[in-house]
């Protein structure tokens, strides 16, 4: 059995999983703390931990949590899409704590919020760090904006079983099913068709659902997908695979439909065995941000590398970061990504200095 074959075998175990997975990597002569090609040279980030507004959540996570939302001094003059300044780039800060199971996906919403998912609930949190439970989706993992106003959210299920499925959530809060046969759905990227592509990371594949529930596969082979996100033009689709001994980012060309063209797939960044890439972004410069969830690290990449790279590391004062989310809303800076911590109980903004490029909807 492979390395990545044992590291999938393990991830059920959530939220424990963490540390039988470094254990195994060290047993496997992997070192989480380094990588095959990437460089750490970057600007090294700090956690700043704030406390001065309390927050209430509902749910079965936690009864309370605190978050400094955005109480600081932006100084963007009322500009909505001016970056703040606040926190130096690298710098990392607490939004929200409260989620003491960890968290996973993450997604700004067509009404200016942030939503973050927990197991079995979506959750609404507002640009003052309040979280209020918001819907309830049996083992929810990634979630996206998609439409008018729904969310579309990844249902994981029971590992290695087939019981995936997909659901919308509408802007008052309903879960609809809307489809199933992907066994452990995991993140959702909305394509330049206004379909939803959905990845599996114990799969090689990558799923196309339309609004009307109809499955069909984008990619057949990619290993263990999971995080996803367009480029900056909409003309390059990337991958992160996550149980992997390269812990590699993928690159594929974007068809005239918006879809990926599997046959032009190149990798551009290999973070080495144990980094296990999660959920991805990319910037307006189109520089692509990838999640080392065992590393608890996150780093960057030129997304218009032709071949393998070497990756800058932004920040490592996070704690086995998930998803990413560069800020939307008229209350959250565009300049930052928001991040889901897996085994931990913040989300945290991470200062980045430039915007997030578009989404897709």
């Amino acid at each position: 059995m492979s390395t990545g074959q044992m590291l999938a075998a393990l991830r059920h175990l959530a939220p424990h999983r963490l540390a039988a997975l470094a254990l195994l990597v060290v047993a496997c002569g992997g070192d989480p703390s380094t990588s095959a090609s990437a460089s750490a040279s970057a600007s090294e980030g700090t956690t700043t931990s704030g406390a001065s507004a309390s927050a209430s959540a509902t749910g079965s996570e936690s009864d309370t949590g605190t978050g400094t939302g955005t109480d600081s001094d932006t100084d963007t003059a009322g500009d909505p899409l001016a970056c703040w300044s606040d926190l130096a780039v690298g710098e990392a800060v607490t939004f929200y704590e409260g989620f003491a199971a960890g968290s996973e996906g993450i997604a700004f919403g067509v009404d200016g919020l942030l939503y973050a998912t927990t197991d079995g609930i979506v959750w609404q949190l507002t640009p003052d760090g309040v979280a209020a439970h918001f819907a309830d989706v049996p083992d929810a993992l990634g979630l996206a904006p998609w439409g008018s106003g729904d969310l579309v959210v990844a249902s994981f299920g029971v590992y290695n079983q087939p019981d995936g499925a997909i659901y919308t959530v509408s802007p008052e809060g309903t879960a609809t099913f809307l489809a199933d046969g992907i066994d452990s759905p995991n993140f959702v990227a909305i394509a330049g068709d206004g379909s939803a592509l959905i990845s599996d990371d114990f799969d090689t594949r990558v799923f196309r659902v339309d609004s009307a529930g109809d499955l069909s596969v984008v990619i057949e082979s990619v290993p263990s997908p999971n995080g996803m996100a367009y480029g900056a033009d909409g003309k390059s689709f990337y991958v992160a695979s996550t149980f992997t001994d390269l812990g590699q980012l993928t690159r594929y060309d974007v068809d005239a439909s918006g879809l990926p063209i599997e046959a032009s797939a190149r990798e551009i960044l290999h973070l080495g065995m144990g980094s296990t890439p999660d959920g991805i972004a990319v910037d307006e410069e189109n520089r692509v941000y990838v999640a080392a969830n065992l590393r608890s690290e996150i780093w960057r990449v030129d997304g218009d590398a032709e071949a393998v790279t070497e990756g800058e590391l932004v920040t490592d004062a996070v704690q086995h970061p998930a998803s990413l989310a560069f800020g939307r809303g008229p209350a959250y800076d565009p300049c930052s990504i928001y991040v889901t911590e897996l085994d931990g109980a913040r989300i945290v903004r991470v200062a980045l200095g430039v915007r997030g490029a578009p989404l897709l909807r």
